[in-house]
């Protein structure tokens, strides 16, 4: 059985390449953003990140992991991402613009 939300354990506030903030807190959250138009790069990266979500959702991977591979997939797709989270060096992170 699906669990409808999953909350991350930190929310992960993603800076849109239109300059708008959003703010996520949920694996279906980021499935949505993930499975929409807004990431136009769908690297290996993404394709990770659309995999472990769908997997958390039916609890077999951890929310944290889905969570790490959605920062990295907007990363990858040149979105500035942050959160409180799994990696010191995260606050840190430049981005990649356009």
């Amino acid at each position: 059985m699906l669990d409808t939300q999953l909350l991350l354990m930190a929310p992960v506030v993603v800076r849109m390449k239109d300059g708008t903030r959003r703010v996520f807190g949920s694996v279906n959250d980021v499935l949505e953003l993930l499975e929409g138009e807004q990431l136009v790069y769908r690297g290996r990266k993404y394709g990770r990140a659309v995999q472990t979500c769908r997997r958390a959702l039916k609890r077999i991977t951890p929310v944290a992991i889905a969570r790490e591979a959605f920062i990295y997939a907007c990363r990858d797709a040149g979105i500035l991402a942050e959160g409180n989270g799994l990696h010191s060096n995260e606050q840190q992170w430049p981005g990649r613009w356009p």
